[in-house]
């Protein structure tokens, strides 16, 4: 028996595996997710640990974002670099004469006239290199990396932290949900949606971690412990000093995301309705409102480290370098942000974000990317969940209606960001609302599971659950695809042999 077959033999025996635990008459649609015993939190460790796992494992298979092949990749490594010589610009030796002599050195047909050379995709001022990317994972990881072992973080690795840490995030934030709003939810969908939406969330990480997904995983792992800590403030904490701590460490966390990536650190706005909430039957005193603004400093300190820094390298304290790109656009010339708003082209752009879709591929892996809710339906769920109205009694009796409004809104208010910010809007783009989503859907979803009868419940648990372990298995497939010099792009060959392994060994040739 070949290997290849033996392969496919365990791979389709463990999709089935899967399938079988979560078949209709499976005890995980029945028992609750809080039941404590050790059964249940020996398979909540070990669906947490194997899906860290499978999203952290695959993303050092590709040479462009593995060190093997750096190229621009390394721009955190160098930056810390910068930092411990004392100073904020990447110290390249190589600038060309012809890009200092250019009148415009962000036009990049000027750039092509001049046979140009230069570092692709940094930002370039008065002469210097710079990184536009988020600073924050510099501090976080790779400074303190440096200090302890004297050597450097290779970027993928940061990207590996951030998306375990994420994926823990959610896990723990979905656990916590589901205690305080529908403790009914069964085992079988808290685990299946959290192991689903963690995927969702990651998938283009796994398969291009390094740099761009270094930022962006930054971002949505403060973001989902900065929506922890002040979800528990706000309905878990019954003492108000320690809903004060709680909601300290939401706004670090959340004020960090800013410096990491900025339209995903708006979902701070989320932060908005929780105040309300939190105010709501509370007499507004000095010392209250001395507790509150103790707990938004942080919001304060960063942003003025955050402005200082953009000041001391672009002598503007809002510029973060997007204007000084190297890059496929001249985006020196975009203006003011809102100068570039078109209705028209903006909505359709928006829409294309969201719902747009491309033809199936003839190829393996045969999957495409499409917008947001065409690549996993699973995620418009929420659309139709609020139409009903228990669900909409269970939002006014747990005090969600504006939570849930803000999470329907900021996902469109970062698609407006990020179509009007980017020349071009790529699939890695996606990865600042998904996270978002899949929060909506899941509580809407629990809301939703908490109003169904004991029998009908088991049935939407069954059909759900295997909803969400298929579409984890299409982010494996899209992980597949060969795509931004991923592990397929570069190993054509490898994808054959994985294609051998789905087809049990059969089968002559990918095209």
């Amino acid at each position: 028996m070949s290997k290849t077959l033996l392969a496919g033999i365990f791979l389709w025996g463990g999709f089935f595996a899967v399938l079988l635990c979560l078949r209709p008459g499976s005890p995980l649609h029945t028992v609750s997710f809080e039941i404590k015993n050790r059964k249940a939190g020996y398979l909540s460790a070990a669906v947490l640990a194997l899906t860290i796992l499978l999203c952290v494992l695959p993303m050092g298979l590709s040479p462009s974002y593995n060190g093997e092949k750096p190229d621009y990749m390394n721009q955190y490594e160098l930056l810390a670099e910068s930092f411990l010589e004392g100073h904020l610009y990447i110290d390249y030796d190589d600038i060309d004469p012809k890009l200092l002599a250019l009148d415009n050195p962000y036009d990049p047909d000027a750039r092509e006239a001049a046979d140009v050379s230069f570092h692709w995709d940094h930002a370039f001022y008065n002469g210097r290199y710079y990184m536009y990317f988020g600073v924050v994972p510099v501090f976080l990881l790779f400074l303190p990396y440096r200090f302890i072992t004297g050597m450097s973080l290779t970027t993928y690795h940061a990207t590996q932290i951030f998306a375990a840490l994420f994926i823990c995030g959610v896990f723990s934030l979905f656990y916590m949900l589901g205690k305080a709003f529908f403790k009914r939810l069964s085992l079988g969908l808290y685990l299946s949606l959290s192991a689903a939406f963690s995927f969702i969330s990651v998938w283009y990480a796994v398969s291009a971690p390094a740099l761009y997904c270094t930022a962006i995983t930054a971002a949505i792992c403060l973001e989902i412990w900065s929506f922890f800590f002040f979800i528990r403030a706000v309905f878990v904490c019954e003492k108000e000093s320690t809903s004060i701590r709680y909601a300290f460490f939401g706004s670090l966390t959340g004020a960090l995301a800013f410096g990491c990536r900025p339209p995903i650190a708006l979902a701070n706005l989320f932060v908005l309705p929780l105040i309300a909430v939190f105010l709501k039957g509370r007499k507004l005193t000095l010392r209250l409102g001395k507790q509150l603004f103790l707990a938004a400093s942080p919001y304060i300190m960063v942003g003025a480290l955050l402005m200082l820094y953009n000041y001391a390298r672009f002598d503007n304290p809002f510029e973060f370098g997007q204007a000084y790109q190297l890059t496929i656009a001249d985006q020196s010339q975009y203006g003011s942000f809102l100068s570039r708003f078109q209705p028209l082209k903006t909505f359709d752009s928006i829409c294309k974000f969201f719902v747009s879709y491309t033809p199936m591929s003839d190829q393996f892996p045969f999957v495409t990317f499409d917008g947001i809710l065409l690549n996993f339906p699973i995620l418009v769920l929420p659309f139709f969940g609020i139409a009903s109205e228990g669900v909409r009694g269970e939002i006014r009796e747990n005090r969600l209606r504006h939570c849930i409004m803000s999470l329907f809104l900021i996902p469109l208010l970062i698609a407006f960001t990020d179509v009007l910010w980017a020349p071009t809007v790529l699939e890695r783009y996606h990865m600042d609302v998904y996270w978002l989503l899949c929060l909506l859907c899941f509580l809407v979803t629990g809301l939703y599971y908490q109003n169904l009868a004991i029998k009908t419940a088991k049935k939407f648990s069954c059909i759900l659950s295997v909803w969400a372990f298929l579409t984890t298995c299409k982010c494996i497939f899209m992980f597949l695809v060969p795509y931004d010099y991923n592990f397929t792009f570069y190993y054509v060959e490898a994808l054959e042999k994985i294609r051998k392994i789905f087809m049990l060994g059969r089968g002559v040739g990918l095209y």
